[in-house]
């Protein structure tokens, strides 16, 4: 089990909490794969039925109201709510019964067997880290007028519905010159062409909404610049 460390603020003290890198997602199907692997004798037909039949006790046990004591986990139940007196019973427009799932004893006495490593925090930001010219060959130095050009880094997408979105070249009175011919706009890389652009000194500058899930995109606007100049000539 990986994790990394992230800046705690839900205290005013300087430290850190750790946050776990999922790592993979075991399925039902992985989890059948797993068992055929380790007993052979058994068939996945059987499996899946043993197994839906476990589910089906399981939430019938749940619709009765009993507790659930297993190796894997314990089922039991709340109530939250205020009763105005003890004569007051139940009622869903005012109080709300919640199931707790705890740990069993199977779980707790294996958990001292997970290896734990410490990793590097990942990129949450855009980080341009090669700008290439493609008609000079050059990286991070130049670029030409309308000529194509090459970015290489991560969380370079560019994305949202915002009216601001884009990638631009920003001159040194910081006027933005917008791109809009692209043939790749990825995570890592973009390809682009770049518009007209007078001599001078700029650095680029992405102005995106783009977030790993797909079907999500930023309320706001992350904006990134990149930390060196590019010459036209």
């Amino acid at each position: 089990m990986k994790y990394y460390l992230t800046k705690n603020h839900l205290n005013e003290e300087d430290n850190y909490i750790a946050r776990v890198l999922a790592t993979r997602s075991i399925s039902q199907a992985a989890l059948i794969k797993k068992m055929l692997e380790k007993r052979s004798a058994v068939g996945k037909t059987d499996i899946v039925a043993v197994l839906n039949s476990f589910y089906e006790t399981i939430v019938q046990c749940i619709k009765d109201g009993d507790t659930v004591n297993l190796p894997l986990f314990n089922i039991s139940y709340s109530i939250t709510g205020v009763f105005d007196n003890d004569e007051e019973v139940f009622s869903e427009k005012k109080h709300k019964l919640h199931l707790k799932l705890k740990t069993g004893k199977l779980i707790k006495s294996v958990l001292h067997e997970v290896p734990i490593s410490k990793v590097a925090a990942p990129n949450t930001y855009t980080q341009i880290t090669q700008v290439v010219d493609i008609g000079s060959g050059t990286t991070n130095q130049q670029i030409t007028s309308e000529g194509l050009f090459e970015l290489l880094g991560s969380r370079l997408k560019i994305a949202g519905s915002h009216p601001s979105v884009g990638l631009y070249f920003v001159g040194e009175d910081q006027t933005e010159i917008k791109v809009t011919r692209f043939s790749r706009n990825t995570f890592k890389n973009i390809i682009a062409q770049a518009p007209q652009l007078l001599p001078g000194k700029y650095h680029l500058r992405i102005k995106s909404q783009f977030t790993s899930n797909p079907q999500a995109f930023l309320k706001g606007v992350r904006i990134s610049d990149t930390s060196f100049k590019l010459v036209v000539v």
